[in-house]
């Protein structure tokens, strides 16, 4: 992310006393938000800037299902908590030119796993699963502000689909390596229309939207022990958490026998927790490709908004033509892989 302003930090002094005992520091952060880390009289906190959107009904949505999944008791994982402000609120604007939204949380201690494999992987599935379920019985007065991902023309409003296509077919000289992959994207985004009808019909519900590796921690046994970064929350398809899921373990592992031993882990673990349609199952290649269409367009966005550079969207068209590729060839396997082992579990 290129970062273009200098942070005004003022505004701290809406949820801290003595903010001149603030300890900021820069830290892990990933490419959707500015994140600080702070240290106020030995206890951590965590800032985030967001950068993508100025649309305080949507951070309003995602603090809402934060605040209703702390209240739920027994939880086996921890969530994040946002820090209210002096007067009440969860979220602030900077007090600059930018205009952007801040809000504190919680700080949880734990790491980002590198790679996942066996108990951790399939316990991975079964919180996977476990989250759905929670997810499920939620109440919530906030209207939903992301769309599902099959509305796929609405993933930003600089990529409208022709407009996204005719990019592909004349990118700036930087991305001409990558013609070939943008030709397979432009067919992928006007063949998925075509999948929308039926689509349509499978089990909706609350869903994270973006459940990945980099957004849970681990205990030092590798285990899961959080979820986090619950910002495109939204009300979508059941099974396309799994997809999300499934789609960033196969863009991670290039060792086939190591990848399917995780994809095998995960399916044991989520499968223990809940059962997906067939029709759902059949859907799941589609949807782990319309995963990778969606990240692409969001990081196009970005970098028609001169956020990121040509590198990072790069490394996502690359991205999108490893997952491409193992799907033309292993999609049918993948769900004969579940349809094994989810019988199993």
């Amino acid at each position: 992310m290129v970062e273009n302003h200098t942070i005004n930090y003022t505004f701290l002094s809406e949820y801290f006393d003595e903010d001149n005992k603030l300890e900021i520091y820069s830290g892990k952060s990933g490419y959707n938000n500015t994140t600080r880390y702070l240290n106020y009289k030995g206890e951590k906190f965590i800032l985030r800037i967001y950068d993508t959107h100025k649309d305080e009904l949507k951070v309003k949505f995602e603090h809402e299902v934060l605040l209703k999944l702390n209240q739920i008791k027994g939880l086996p994982f921890s969530i994040p908590k946002p820090l209210f402000t002096k007067d009440g609120h969860s979220f602030v604007r900077l007090k600059d030119s930018s205009d952007k939204i801040a809000c504190i949380y919680h700080f949880i201690e734990g790491v980002n796993p590198d790679n996942l494999e066996g108990k951790a992987m399939e316990l991975y599935g079964e919180q996977t699963g476990f989250l759905l379920n929670v997810l499920k019985t939620i109440q919530l007065k906030q209207p939903v502000t992301y769309r599902p991902y099959y509305e796929i023309e609405y993933s930003h409003p600089k990529c409208q689909i022709d407009e996204v296509v005719e990019w592909c077919s004349n990118p700036p000289s930087e991305f001409h390596e990558d013609l070939h992959t943008l030709r397979d994207i432009s067919e992928q985004l006007y063949q998925f229309n075509q999948y929308v009808p039926k689509l349509k019909k499978l089990p909706h519900q609350l869903i994270h939207g973006d459940l990945n590796e980099s957004n849970i921690l681990t205990n030092t046994d590798g285990m899961l022990k959080a979820i986090l970064d619950f910002e495109f929350v939204t009300y979508d398809l059941r099974v396309m958490e799994v997809a999300v899921c499934i789609s960033e373990i196969i863009i991670k592992e290039s060792d086939e026998r190591i990848l399917w031993n995780q994809l095998t882990s995960y399916i044991s673990g989520i499968s223990s927790m809940l059962q997906f349609t067939k029709d759902e199952l059949n859907a799941l290649p589609i949807l782990i490709q319309l995963r990778r269409l969606d990240v692409f367009l969001h990081f196009l966005g970005r970098y028609l908004d001169s956020i990121d550079d040509s590198r990072v969207l790069k490394e996502q068209i690359c991205k999108i033509g490893i997952s491409l590729n193992w799907i033309n060839l292993n999609g049918e396997k993948l769900i004969h892989c579940w349809n094994s082992v989810g019988k199993e579990s």
